[in-house]
C-alpha cells in the first residue's frame, strides 16, 4: 500500500501468533521454568528447556546457557536451540567440548551454534572437527567455519577440498566462497574437474562469488562440461566475475536450445556489458522468446536491462534505423525499463516514422518519458484501438504528478471522457488523471463527474478531488463547489463512498467544510460519526480552528470506545495552542488508551515544547503501551539530549518498547546528525531481540553511518531474522563501497527470503525526503478474524524501513499524524520482544 493521500485507511491482515511478545509470558512462567531446569526428573528437566524459547532473551538466554552443562543429552539440545533462537552471548565457546562428545547429534548441534553465533575462538576446534569420523558432522564444522568471518578459517578448509565425501566437498566450497578470502582461488580451480557434478557446480558458483580474474580461463573450459547443470553454472559465474574476455565463448549459448543454459548465458551477457556482450544481446533481439513483440519481458530484454548504460546507444542506433517491429519494441521496452529519459525524443520520432508501434511507444514512454511528453500521451487516451488506449492511461498515469500541477492535460482528458469509445473503466481512469493534473481548472469537470450513476466513475472522482486538493475560491468548481458534492457524498448509503468522502474532504476540504463537518456532528445517529471525524481531521490539518478544538474538547467529554480514539485524532492533527494542551490534559488520564493516543498525536507536532515535554514524561509511563508509543513520537520531536533516554528503554529487560526506542535513536541520528545517537545504534546492532537490531541497522541506513568492524556486512550473510538482513541491505546500499555491493550481489542470489533478496537486488537506498510524509491509518484485522481488533500487538514497516511496533487503538487501528512516504506492510508481531 502507498501512502500516496495525506490520510489512508486500510485493512491488512496481520499474522498473530499464540504468542505476540516476550512480555506475555508470566513471571510465574520463568519461575517456575527455571526450578524445572534444576529438576533430579530428566523428563521435567526436558520439558523446561523446549520452554526457553518462550522466555525472551532477558530471562530465556541466561537459563540456557546454564541447561547446555545439563548431564542429559536431550536437554543440551533443547537448551542449544534455545540458546540458538534467544542469541544468548557465550553459547559457542560453551559448546566447544561437545564437539569431542561421543553422539554424533551433539557434535553436528555444536556446529550449528558456532554457526549461528560465531565466536573468535571457534575455528580452531571446528577445524580439527573437519577430520570427524561422521560425514554430516564435517559437513556442519565446514558449513560453521564458512559463517565466522575469520581469515583462519581458510586454510583448514582448503586443506579438505579432498574430503571423500561429496557432500562435504561441497560445503567446505560454499565455506571458502562465502569467506570470500582470495587464497581459495587457485585450489577451487583444480576442483573444476572433480569427479562429482554435485561438486562441480559448487566450485563454479563459488568461483562466480569470488569474483577473480584468474579463474575465467578454467570457466570457460568448464563450459564443455558433459553435465548441463555444470555448464550453466559457468556461465552465471562468468557473468558474476565480468569476464570480458569470455564473451566469445559465452555468445553461443545466448542461442542455445535449452533453455536453462539460454538464459544463463544472456544473463551473463547483461552483466558482463561489454561492448561486444551488448553487441551479441543486441543481435538476439526479435529473436527466440523475444519474437512475439509483445510487451511483457522476456529473458533477452531482461539481459539488456541488466546491461545499463552501455546499452543505450546501441537501442538508440536500432530505433533510428528500419528494424522490424519485434526488434523495435524490444529496443523501446528496455530504454523505457532503464527510465532513458534522454530516449523520449527517438522513441516518439519512431513511432511517428511507424518503424515502432504506438502501444509500444507508450509502453516504453511510461518509463522513459517526461512531463514533456505528456501531450504526445495524451493524443492517444481515446484512440480506437483499446490496447493503445490502456497503454496512454497507464504512460499519462505515470508522468503526471499533482505536486506539479500540468493544466496540459486537463482539456485533452476532458475531450476524450466525451469521446463514445473509452469504456466506463476507462473514464473512471480518466477522471483519476484529472485529479492527478493538479490544475484546478479539472475541479468543476470532476464535480459534475462525482454526480455519476455509473459507481466506479463516481468514486474514481471523489478520489480525484482529494488528489486534487483544495481548489480555489470561485464560481462552478471552486472550494464550495468541491466541499458540496463531497459532503454530499458523506451522507451516501454505501460505506465505501463515505469512506472515500471522507478521505478527500480531508485532503480538500475548506473552511467552509469544516463548519458543515462539526454541524454534522450534532446530526444524529444516522450521521456516520467516524468517517466525519476522519474528514474534519484532514481538514484541522490544513485549516486550523480554535473554534473547532472546543467543540471537539466538548465531544471528548462524552466520547468513549472507538469514537474516543476518531475524536482524539480530529483534535491532534490541528496545530492550535488549545488542541495541545487538550492532548496534555488526556496525557494525565487514568486509561492507557488514552495516554497512548496522547503520545500518538503529539508525534504530529515537532517544534513543540509542549509536545516533546509529554512524550518525554510518557516514556516513563507505567504501561508498556504508552511507553512504547511515546519512545516512537520521541523519533520525531526528541533532540540529543533524549538518546540516553532511549538507550535506556532499548536496553530493559523485557520491554516491548525497545524496538520503538531505538527506532526513534535513529531518526535522531538522521534529523541532527548526533554522533551520540549513531554510536548507540552501532552498539544495539548485536541485541538478541531481532526488531531492535532491525531497527539499529535501519537507523544506521538513514543516518548513513558505518560502524567499526563492519556488523552489517555480517548480519546480511548471518543473522537468523530476515527482518535483520533486510534492513542490513538498506545499510549496505547507502554506502555503495565495492566491498558492500559484492555482499548485496550474493545476497541477491542467495538468501532464502524473498523479501531479503529483493532489498539486496535494489543495489540502492535513498532516505525519504524531508518533509514528505502523510498521516496514515491502518486497521489492523488479525488472520482469522473479519473486524479489527482492539488491543491487539502488531508490527508495522515503514518507508524508511523502520519498524514500529504498536498496539491497535479502540478503532482497531494504528494512526501515524507523519508517516514517511512511500510502501507500509505489517509483519510479524511475534518477534517484537524476542
Amino acid at each position: 500500500m502507498r501512502t500516496q493521500l495525506p490520510l489512508c485507511l486500510a485493512a491488512l491482515a496481520l499474522i498473530l501468533t499464540a504468542h505476540p511478545a516476550g512480555a506475555l509470558v508470566w513471571p510465574d512462567v520463568a519461575e517456575r521454568v527455571e526450578r524445572d531446569l534444576s529438576a533430579a526428573d530428566a523428563a521435567t528437566r526436558r520439558a523446561a528447556a523446549r520452554e526457553l524459547v518462550d522466555l525472551g532473551p532477558g530471562r530465556g538466554a541466561p537459563l540456557a546457557l546454564e541447561a547446555l552443562g545439563d548431564t542429559d543429552d536431550e536437554v543440551k539440545l533443547a537448551a542449544a536451540d534455545a540458546a540458538i533462537h534467544l542469541r544468548a552471548a557465550g553459547a559457542t565457546d560453551a559448546v566447544a567440548a561437545w564437539l569431542n562428545a561421543q553422539d554424533p547429534r551433539l557434535r553436528r548441534k555444536a556446529c550449528e551454534v558456532a554457526r549461528a553465533l560465531p565466536g573468535p575462538r571457534a575455528v580452531t576446534p571446528l577445524a580439527r572437527t573437519l577430520g570427524d569420523p561422521d560425514p554430516d558432522v564435517r559437513a556442519a564444522a565446514a558449513d560453521a567455519l564458512g559463517h565466522q568471518s575469520a581469515a583462519e578459517a581458510v586454510p583448514p578448509l582448503l586443506g579438505r577440498l579432498d574430503d571423500p565425501a561429496p557432500a562435504v566437498r561441497i560445503q567446505i566450497v560454499a565455506a571458502l566462497a562465502r569467506l570470500g578470502d582470495a587464497r581459495a582461488v587457485v585450489p577451487l580451480v583444480g576442483k573444476v574437474q572433480d569427479s562429482s557434478p554435485d561438486v562441480r557446480e559448487a566450485v563454479a558458483r563459488a568461483l562466480g562469488d569470488l569474483g577473480d580474474p584468474r579463474a575465467s580461463s578454467a570457466l570457460v573450459l568448464v563450459l564443455r562440461d558433459s553435465n548441463a547443470e555444470v555448464r550453466r553454472d559457468a556461465l552465471a559465474a562468468l557473468g558474476r566475475m565480468r569476464a570480458v574476455d569470455a564473451v566469445d565463448a559465452i555468445a553461443p549459448f545466448a542461442s542455445d536450445r535449452t533453455p536453462s543454459l539460454r538464459l544463463a548465458a544472456l544473463g551473463a551477457l547483461g552483466h558482463i556489458a561489454s561492448r561486444d556482450a551488448v553487441r551479441v544481446l543486441v543481435q538476439a533481439l526479435g529473436a527466440g522468446d523475444d519474437a512475439t513483440a509483445s510487451l511483457e519481458r522476456d529473458a533477452e530484454r531482461d539481459a539488456l536491462v541488466i546491461a545499463g548504460a552501455p546499452a543505450v546507444a546501441p537501442l538508440r542506433a536500432v530505433l533510428a534505423g528500419s528494424p522490424s517491429a519485434q526488434v523495435a519494441t524490444s529496443a523501446a521496452w528496455i530504454l523505457g525499463e532503464q527510465h532513458a529519459t534522454a530516449e523520449a525524443p527517438g522513441i516518439v520520432a519512431a513511432m511517428r516514422r511507424g518503424v515502432l508501434p504506438t502501444a509500444a511507444a507508450l509502453h516504453a514512454l511510461a518509463g522513459a518519458g517526461t512531463p514533456a511528453d505528456v501531450p504526445v500521451v495524451l493524443e492517444f487516451v481515446a484512440d480506437p484501438s483499446p490496447v493503445v488506449r490502456d497503454e496512454a492511461l497507464d504512460a499519462a498515469m505515470a508522468l503526471l504528478d499533482p505536486k506539479r500541477p500540468d493544466g496540459r492535460a486537463v482539456e485533452p482528458l476532458a475531450a476524450a471522457l466525451r469521446d463514445g469509445r473509452p469504456s466506463v473503466k476507462e473514464r473512471a481512469r480518466m477522471a483519476v488523471l484529472l485529479g492527478r493534473t493538479g490544475a484546478p481548472r479539472a475541479a468543476p469537470l470532476l464535480v459534475e463527474l462525482a454526480k455519476a450513476h455509473d459507481a466506479a466513475l463516481r468514486l474514481a472522482a471523489i478520489d480525484a478531488l482529494g488528489t486534487l486538493g483544495p481548489a480555489p475560491a470561485g464560481p462552478g468548481g471552486g472550494t464550495q463547489a468541491v466541499d458540496d458534492v463531497l459532503l454530499d457524498a458523506l451522507g451516501s448509503p454505501e460505506s465505501t463512498v463515505r469512506l472515500r468522502a471522507a478521505v478527500a474532504l480531508a485532503e480538500a476540504g475548506g473552511p467552509a467544510a469544516c463548519n458543515a463537518l462539526l454541524a454534522k456532528l450534532d446530526g444524529g445517529d444516522e450521521v456516520d460519526r467516524a468517517a466525519v471525524l476522519t474528514a474534519l481531521g484532514g481538514v484541522l490539518a490544513r485549516v486550523p480552528s480554535a473554534a473547532a478544538v472546543a467543540r471537539l474538547a466538548d465531544a471528548l467529554l462524552v466520547a468513549a470506545g472507538p469514537e474516543r480514539d476518531a475524536v482524539l485524532e480530529a483534535l491532534g492533527r490541528t496545530t492550535v495552542p488549545a488542541a495541545m494542551q487538550e492532548l496534555v490534559a488526556v496525557a494525565r488520564n487514568e486509561e492507557p488508551a488514552d495516554r497512548r493516543a496522547a503520545a500518538v498525536m503529539a508525534a504530529g507536532h515537532a517544534g513543540d515544547a509542549g509536545a516533546h515535554s509529554l512524550v518525554r514524561n510518557l516514556l516513563g509511563d507505567p504501561d508498556g503501551s504508552v511507553r512504547a508509543q511515546a519512545a516512537w513520537s520521541l523519533g520525531a520531536l526528541g533532540d540529543s539530549s533524549d538518546v540516553p533516554r532511549l538507550l535506556a528503554v532499548a536496553h530493559a529487560a523485557e520491554s516491548d518498547a525497545a524496538p520503538d526506542a531505538v527506532a526513534a535513536i535513529g531518526r535522531i541520528a538522521a534529523r541532527l546528525k548526533a554522533a551520540e545517537a549513531t554510536t548507540a545504534l552501532c552498539g544495539l546492532t548485536a541485541d538478541p531481540r531481532p526488531y531492535v537490531r532491525a531497527n539499529a541497522f535501519a537507523g544506521l541506513a538513514l543516518a548513513g553511518h558505518r560502524c567499526e568492524g563492519d556488523p552489517g556486512r555480517v548480519a546480511l550473510a548471518n543473522d537468523p531474522s530476515e527482518e535483520v538482513r533486510a534492513a542490513a541491505a538498506l545499510q549496505l546500499a547507502r554506502s555503495q563501497a565495492p566491498e558492500d555491493l559484492k555482499a548485496l550481489e550474493q545476497c541477491a542470489r542467495v538468501d532464502a527470503s524473498g523479501f531479503v533478496a529483493g532489498r539486496c537486488r535494489a543495489h540502492a537506498f535513498t532516505p525519504p525526503l524531508a518533509g514528505h510524509s502523510h498521516a496514515t491509518l491502518v486497521y489492523v484485522v488479525p488472520e482469522g478474524a473479519e473486524v479489527p481488533r482492539p488491543g491487539a500487538p502488531c508490527a508495522v514497516l515503514l518507508a524508511d524501513g523502520l519498524l514500529r511496533t504498536a498496539t491497535t487503538d479502540r478503532r482497531g487501528a494504528v494512526f501515524d499524524p507523519a508517516a514517511p512516504e512511500g510502501e507500509i506492510s505489517l509483519r510479524r508481531a511475534s518477534a517484537i520482544a524476542r
